[in-house]
């Protein structure tokens, strides 16, 4: 199993622990990373909805990276992986698309000629290294801890369930319990987090990732983990800027999905893995041991 890594914008700038997890933790899984030279941001949801030619040129030009490389796409972040996947699957099937991409392409000497797939880091684990393997990796199991999970709206869009790639929300929960947490269902477990409204409507994002937090408080989950960096931000950032601006305060710890299956791994988090929490997550590491 071997990927070329997209890392995107996002995660390298402000979420390098869901980068460094990742790197340790799927070689041990078996899955060779390979990192991408020269990308640039995919063009999600924002640019597409301004200039859709646009964007299928600006993710078409990573996935000709990707081609020059021939190696299959693994994106870390929800919004990349829809972008680069709907463009991939889109000039595939569009010739007169593909002809008119292609001549935006050919200014910097690149052609996109739909030889590889992308897939987000959530199915490699489930449909290349399996819940078996997994298992079998966990060192450490999270026995006792009662996780409430967010597995983020671009992996289970309409959209891509009609593409037939798309994923339910109980996805995330098989993989957490394979670690040996459990899983607790809450209220607005199938609301977005607002992180989409974040800069376009703060007060907004704001109010339904309250609704959310507040669900899982009633809840009593010990954390929230999450498979979207744009959902981590929010509940995790987000809960800062809830406690100044509406006076709530949840304290509920927030991870990526990749730092609790590296925990279960045997590996440590440190150092800036820590630091990058602005919810403490000490109490967590403690149940742990």
């Amino acid at each position: 199993m071997k990927y070329a890594l997209y890392l995107g914008c996002l995660i390298p700038a402000r979420e390098l622990s869901y980068e460094l997890t990742t790197r340790k933790t799927l070689p041990a899984l078996g899955v060779e990373l390979v990192d991408m030279d020269g990308t640039s941001c995919c063009g999600p949801f924002a640019i597409q909805s301004l200039d859709y030619t646009g964007w299928l040129a600006l993710a078409a030009r990573n996935l000709c990276i990707a081609e020059k490389m021939g190696l299959d796409v693994m994106a870390l972040c929800n919004d990349c992986y829809e972008s680069l996947m709907m463009v991939n699957q889109t000039l595939k099937r569009e010739k007169e698309t593909r002809d008119r991409v292609n001549e935006i392409l050919s200014v910097a000497n690149k052609r996109f000629k739909g030889t590889v797939n992308v897939k987000h880091t959530i199915d490699v684990l489930c449909d290349d290294v399996g819940l078996d393997k997994i298992r079998s990796k966990v060192t450490k199991p999270l026995n006792g801890l009662r996780v409430a999970t967010q597995v983020g709206c671009h992996l289970v869009r309409p959209k891509l369930l009609h593409a037939g790639v798309g994923r339910g929300f109980e996805v995330l929960d098989d993989l957490v319990e394979t670690l040996g947490a459990e899983t607790v269902d809450y209220d607005e477990k199938e609301i977005c987090c607002g992180g989409p409204l974040r800069d376009i409507d703060d007060h907004l994002s704001r109010s339904l990732s309250n609704r959310k937090l507040a669900a899982l408080k009633r809840a009593n989950v010990d954390c929230v983990v999450t498979a979207c960096p744009f959902c981590y931000i929010q509940f995790d950032l987000g809960q800062l800027e809830i406690k100044t601006l509406l006076k709530e305060e949840y304290d509920i710890p927030v991870l990526h999905f990749m730092e609790l299956l590296s925990l279960a791994m045997g590996f440590k988090l440190e150092g800036p893995q820590l630091r990058e929490h602005r919810i403490p997550i000490e109490t967590i590491l403690r149940k742990l041991t």
